[in-house]
C-alpha cells in the first residue's frame, strides 16, 4: 500500500512536468525566445548554411537546389533569423534571389532577402522575422520534412546559366514541435491511475 501510494506520487510528479511543459509551448509559441535553449524542450531552432548554393532558375526548375530537413511531424515554423551575403549577376536582379521554405508538398512561404534592390552586385542582409506578427506560421506534413528551395523570381540569363549565389551566411527558423504520442500517453495514463486512486479512496470513505 505504502509502495502503491509512492508511485502514484511519483508519476503525478511527472505528469504534471510534462503538463508544464505542454502549457509553455503552448502559450508562447511565436516568442522570439522559441530560439533560445532555455525554452520548452517542444521549441528549438533549425540553423541552415547557405555558403555556396546557387540561384538558379525560377520556382520548381529541376536545376534549383534544395535542401530538405527533419523538424518533427507536424511541427509548426515560427519564425525566420537571418545574416547572409548575396551576389546576383549581371542581368538579373538582387530582388529576385529567392528561398521558398515549405511543406513536401509545397505549401509554405517565399522569402526575398534584398526584395526592392533591383540592381546586381553584392549585398549583406540580416534580420529577424517573427512569421506570427505576419500570420504566416505554417505545419509541415506528417513526414516532418521542411524543405527550402533556392530560386529566382525570373529567369534572365541563360537556362544553364545561374542568376546568382548564395555566397555565405546562416539562415535560423523558429520550430515548434507537436509532442510525440508516448507523451500523451504518459500524461493520460497518470491522470486515469490518479483517478482511479481518488475513486478507491471514496469508496473505502
Amino acid at each position: 500500500m505504502i509502495r502503491a501510494k509512492h508511485l502514484l506520487r511519483l508519476l503525478a510528479f511527472f505528469v504534471a512536468i510534462e503538463v508544464m511543459g505542454l502549457g509553455l509551448a503552448q502559450a508562447n509559441p511565436l516568442s522570439v525566445n522559441a530560439l533560445l535553449p532555455q525554452q520548452s524542450a517542444l521549441q528549438h531552432s533549425l540553423q541552415v548554411d547557405v555558403t555556396g548554393i546557387p540561384d538558379n532558375d525560377e520556382r520548381g526548375s529541376a536545376s534549383n537546389f534544395i535542401l530538405d530537413f527533419y523538424v518533427g511531424s507536424l511541427a509548426s515554423i515560427t519564425s525566420l533569423k537571418w545574416d547572409i551575403n548575396l551576389t546576383s549577376y549581371a542581368g538579373s536582379y538582387l530582388s529576385e534571389m529567392k528561398i521558398t521554405f515549405s511543406d513536401t508538398v509545397g505549401n509554405g512561404i517565399t522569402f526575398t532577402p534584398g526584395g526592392g534592390d533591383d540592381f546586381d552586385g553584392t549585398m549583406d542582409y540580416s534580420g529577424f522575422q517573427n512569421l506570427g506578427d505576419l500570420g504566416q506560421i505554417f505545419q509541415v506534413g506528417i513526414d516532418g520534412i521542411l524543405r527550402l528551395e533556392f530560386h529566382d523570381g525570373y529567369k534572365d540569363l541563360a537556362f544553364d546559366e545561374p542568376e546568382g549565389m548564395w555566397n555565405f551566411g546562416t539562415l535560423v527558423f523558429g520550430v515548434a514541435e507537436v509532442p510525440e504520442p508516448p507523451t500523451y500517453a504518459l500524461i493520460l495514463g497518470g491522470l486515469l491511475l490518479l483517478s482511479n486512486s481518488a475513486k478507491r479512496r471514496r469508496a473505502k470513505n
